[in-house]
Parts: structure tokens; sequence; C-alpha cells
């Protein structure tokens, strides 16, 4: 299992089904550009319990991450490493509000999500050791991450819409079920490396 070193540790945390993201985590400052792209968007109304906030939720909130990929070989192994990780120091939150952070966490699974479709697809069809070919498939589905999440925070009008916020929470704890098998960051194929023809003179 990968881990980062203890100085990465400080800013960074890999995605692990038993650690959710707590408002501590969200430790950067607010994006002023951020803040200006959304700043269209009309204000709304939180109930949750006794309590009712009025804000203007995607300037509350900003989830940091990103999906990594290398590929090495390893004598005739070819070792793929795909990870999901938070950035603490540009993720940051002007909220205390459950059902933001609640959000904000599902924006970091949906990453896992294609994380994991982009280790399934390594697992299943790649035999050989392309660079060219590999990157151009991992950009593939770094698009399909902007996507989702762009369709996530669209159809739960970020977050803002309960009952398409509780859909989606089903939505995606169903696909990280469905695609267990590929949460280990690591993919290993067999693959020898093509022996080296020396020319004589």
């Amino acid at each position: 299992m990968f881990a980062f070193t203890s100085k990465e540790s400080d800013n960074f945390i890999l995605w692990n089904p038993a650690i959710k993201l707590t408002w501590e985590d969200f430790q950067g400052r607010a994006d002023s550009a951020i803040l200006k792209k959304n700043n269209t968007l009309e204000d709304q109304l939180i109930i949750e319990g006794n309590k009712s906030t009025f804000i203007h939720t995607e300037t509350e909130a900003y989830c940091a991450h990103k999906v990594s990929f290398s590929a090495s070989y390893k004598g005739d192994t070819i070792v793929f490493e795909v990870k999901n990780y938070f950035d603490k120091r540009k993720s940051w939150k002007k909220t205390n509000s459950e059902n933001i952070l609640n959000h904000e966490q599902r924006h970091f699974d949906i990453a896992e999500v294609c994380a994991r479709k982009f280790r399934k697809l390594l697992k299943d069809s790649v035999n050989s050791f392309d660079q060219a070919s590999q990157k151009a498939m991992f950009n593939r589905f770094s698009l399909e991450d902007k996507y989702e999440q762009e369709l996530y925070d669209s159809i739960t009008s970020h977050s803002m819409n309960i009952e398409a916020q509780t859909n989606y929470n089903i939505k995606i704890d169903s696909l990280l079920n469905a695609y267990k098998e590929n949460a280990e960051i690591i993919v290993k194929k067999y693959a020898p490396q093509p022996k080296r023809i020396i020319k004589r003179k």
C-alpha cells in the first residue's frame, strides 16, 4: 500500500473508506477566482435540524482533490500507480455545515470512482508499456472526472437540493462498491520487456 512521506502526509489525505474529511482538513484560503465564477448563483436556505442558515453554498467551501498516475517497469512487470488524494492547502471553507461537508466529501468520492474505473481498465486491457497511449487514457479519465464533478454540482444544486443529494449519496456508494476490487492504488501487469538487439560490428 502506498504511503506519503511524513512531510507529504501533513498536506494530503489519500482516499480511504475509513477516513472521512472534517472541516479541520480544509486549511487553505478561499480562492477569489472560484468565488467570482460562482457569484452568479442564487443564495439558498439550508435547514439542518433546528438550525437554518442562509448562505451561498458554492462560495462556502471547496474540495481540492487530484488523481495522479504513474507507470514503471520492475523486472518484467509493469507497475501502475493511480492515487486519489485531497489537498488540505488548496481546500477551504467558510462554514461548519455538515450538509455541505458531506457534499464536499462526495466530490472526493466521485474522484475515487473515476480512479477505480481507470485502474480496472489498466488491469483488464493494458498488456504492454506505452507511455503515450497510457497518458492519453489517463487524460480521458481526467476529463470524465471533471464532467462527473460538474454534473454532480448541477443536479444537486451544490447540495441545496436535499433529495438529489441523498440520491447521489446512494449512487456514489453503490459505484464505490461496484468497483471495490479496484480499490488498491497499485496495478501490476506481467509484460516482459522487449529484448534489446545488440548489433556487433
